[in-house]
């Protein structure tokens, strides 16, 4: 079974050498990430999250591989169901062991959607009801174990666009839907939030916010084109990224 770290306990094992090296670097970097202010990084939810221990960590083997995608799946799963009890918001942070030699875009769009094709496939629970089965609906959403979930990729393929920077290998943060409760679109919390948020995104990337990253359930927003934005903002997917969407149960 995956383990899940809360923050003291992993960096307690980090202080007594317990863990091995690429998950000591892949943790470290992670750390400076959100705790660097010189830009803070821009999604402030997390850097509060992290500050205050309310994020999960999950170490699994390479995304290519049945045993990273199985981990992924397992440490989710257990994640989703018992995220309520950790705190009102709160995020898995999903660390994979890094690649031999570095990797383009293109490997790593292939591992994260591969990620999310394999938790499709082995969903233990049926699609939810009220959530679009079709990611050309606005408000589609990936669920996974019941939930509909947020996620974002990060990998040291990206130059610019500072904020999807992981130097050591893929990133995947998970987010359930409920810690959006209360900052939905039109709600004077979330304009806030969403404001503050992009103003920090222009001080920290070197590109301007992809056109594709937009409010959810507004016209003509997919969710699924936010996941793992490219590195230039004329890169644009074309096609839903799982083949066989959806299986057969989940319709």
């Amino acid at each position: 079974m995956a383990h899940l770290y809360a923050r003291e306990e992993l960096e307690s094992a980090l202080a007594g050498g317990d863990l091995p090296e690429w998950k000591r670097r892949r943790y470290e970097a992670f750390h400076r990430t959100m705790t660097d202010e010189d830009p803070p990084y821009p999604c402030y939810f997390a850097v509060d999250a992290h500050r205050d221990g309310d994020l999960r960590y999950l170490f699994a083997p390479s995304a290519s591989t049945d045993d990273g995608r199985a981990a992924f799946a397992d440490g989710l799963g257990t994640y989703l169901d018992g995220a309520r009890d950790v705190a009102d918001v709160t995020a898995l942070a999903a660390l994979f062991e890094p690649p031999s030699e570095p990797l383009p875009f293109d490997a790593y769009w292939d591992r994260f959607w591969g990620l999310l094709a394999h938790l499709h496939r082995h969903d233990p629970a049926p699609w939810p009801d009220g959530i679009p089965i079709d990611p050309t609906d606005p408000e589609w959403e990936f669920c996974y174990a019941g939930e509909p979930i947020f996620l974002v990729a990060r990998a040291p393929c990206f130059e610019r666009r500072h904020s999807r920077h992981a130097p050591h290998g893929l990133e995947v943060t998970v987010q359930p839907r409920w810690v959006f409760d209360g900052f939905e679109a039109g709600t004077e919390a979330g304009e806030r939030a969403r404001r503050t948020i992009r103003e920090r995104l222009e001080e920290y990337d070197d590109v301007p916010r992809h056109p594709d990253v937009g409010d959810y359930g507004a016209p003509g927003v997919r969710e699924w084109e936010q996941y793992m934005l490219p590195d230039s903002n004329e890169a644009r997917p074309e096609d839903f990224p799982i083949a066989g969407w959806p299986r057969e149960s989940a319709e």
